[in-house]
Order: C-alpha cells, then sequence, then structure tokens
C-alpha cells in the first residue's frame, strides 16, 4: 500500500507497525505535508462488528482526553479501497516504545523508571478522572517520545478496550463483558484476570505496578507456559519481591508491595 492515498490526503509512505487490528503507516497530509501516523484496520477484521466497534472507540476516547501523555488522534473516517478503509489519524511520534527500551537496555535505572511512569500517572490520572479504565496498559502501549526542547516524555496510546462509564458509552461499543479477559494477560490485574465486571481505576494502577517491575528488573513479574498458568499465578501465587532479582531500596520494596497487592481495596 506504500505510496497510496488515504480519503484524498494522506499519502502512505512506510509502514511502521502490524498488528492483529491492522497496521500504522507513516503518511504525509497532501496539502500540509505534515507528517501522521495512519493506523488502518484490517480488511478481514473490517467486517467484525466487534473488531469496528473497538477500532472506532479507541479513536473516539483518545480524541477526548486531553492530555500530552496521551497520543493525539487527528482524524477518522471510512472509505471504499484497500487503503482507503476504516482509517485513525494519530500524531506522528519519533522514538520507540517503553518495550523497545527495556529489551534494549535488559533494564532501566531507578530515575528513568520514575520518569515514565510519572508520565504514565499523569495520563491515567485525566483518563481516570473522566472515568475511564485503561485495561490495556503494557510498555508496548507507550511512546518514547521527543520534545522540541528536546526533553523526553511517554505518551499512552490504545484505549481500544478501555473501560467506559454510561455518559461516555456508545450504545453497542463497549466490549465489557463479564467473563471475558481483555487486554495483554502480563499485566492484568487479578481481579481482570478473573473476569470481574466492576473494575475501576485501580485495575490499572496494578499494571503501572507491573511495569514499574519490569522496568526496574528486565522481568515480568508473572509468566506462565500458558493462559491457565499465568492466571492462575495472577491469582494466588507469591509475588515475587523486586529484591530478589535487583539490588534496591527498602522504599522501593514497600512502593511495589502496595503497587501490586491483590486486595484493591
Amino acid at each position: 500500500m506504500q505510496g497510496q492515498v488515504v480519503a484524498e490526503r494522506y499519502r502512505l509512505l512506510q509502514q511502521l507497525g502490524a498488528g492483529t487490528m491492522g497496521e500504522v503507516w507513516l503518511a504525509e497530509h497532501l496539502l500540509l505535508g505534515s507528517k501522521v501516523a495512519v493506523k488502518i484496520i484490517r480488511n478481514e477484521m473490517a467486517t467484525h462488528p466487534e473488531a469496528r466497534g473497538r477500532f472506532f472507540r479507541e479513536a473516539q476516547l483518545a480524541a477526548r482526553i486531553a492530555s500530552p501523555y496521551v497520543v493525539r488522534v487527528l482524524d477518522f473516517g471510512e472509505g471504499s479501497t484497500a487503503a482507503d478503509g476504516m482509517f485513525m489519524v494519530l500524531e506522528y511520534v519519533e522514538g520507540g516504545t517503553l518495550k523497545e527500551r527495556i529489551q534494549a537496555a535488559g533494564m532501566l535505572s531507578l530515575a528513568e523508571t520514575a520518569q515514565w511512569l510519572t508520565h504514565l500517572c499523569r495520563a491515567m490520572s485525566v483518563a481516570h478522572g473522566m472515568g475511564l479504565v485503561h485495561r490495556d496498559l503494557k510498555p508496548a502501549n507507550v511512546l518514547l517520545a521527543r520534545n522540541p526542547d528536546g526533553s523526553a516524555i511517554a505518551k499512552v496510546l490504545d484505549f481500544g478496550v478501555a473501560k467506559v462509564p454510561d455518559i461516555l458509552a456508545t450504545p453497542g461499543m463497549d466490549p465489557t463483558r463479564t467473563g471475558t479477559l481483555l487486554g495483554t494477560p502480563y499485566y492484568m490485574s487479578p481481579e481482570q484476570a478473573e473476569g470481574a465486571s466492576d473494575l475501576d481505576h485501580r485495575s490499572d494502577l496494578w499494571a503501572l505496578g507491573v511495569i514499574a517491575f519490569e522496568c526496574l528488573s528486565g522481568k515480568k513479574p508473572f509468566t506462565g507456559s500458558g493462559l491457565g498458568q499465568l492466571v492462575a499465578k495472577i491469582l494466588v501465587a507469591p509475588v515475587p519481591r523486586l529484591g530478589q532479582l535487583v539490588e534496591t531500596t527498602p522504599a522501593v520494596e514497600a512502593w511495589m508491595a502496595r503497587a501490586l497487592t491483590r486486595d484493591r481495596n
């Protein structure tokens, strides 16, 4: 699809990534000359109402969150060709993901981890203030960008499985179901792993704790050979101590213990 034009104004320049839902392309606005990221839903997914609903919700919810720590949605639409189907236009963020940063470094310093976590908390504070629960916070959904002044900033993306309050809900668009696992298993809170329907912002706080653990140690606190084993560990296995893997401090251990407490109260 390289070189094709989406919605008569976005020329696709280079594929940036691909997933189960679709592809993300670097594109140029033909009139303004500005660079943007265009996310296009796959043709085979575009026929599924649930996939279409999730794609629309992702754009709709992210567009409502006014925060420099959330990737901005600039446009949304639907056409009739492969490159002009259901699409979302996002601000183009130069830089990799937090997942790539962890993989490249092995583990991050406490100072760098605190920096990224602070930005994520600022993003989620705005979302939670609107009653949104992301439900899929993970390093792959965090872009690390550079501001014009050279400072670094983390930006959250992908609100496709977010839980929304009734006032923001679009009929038929909320994928929330009791007993359904939504999100990436490694970062799920115990209540999310159980398929609970009453998730709130505290589920995202657990995910932030898992992300912090992974940043500081290079390892996820819970792993398994299959989904069932992983869920069982999240629910009942002893929560690993960060100090068992890396040198740390009592203050950091106390913070981590609270972040990964199974009792959400």
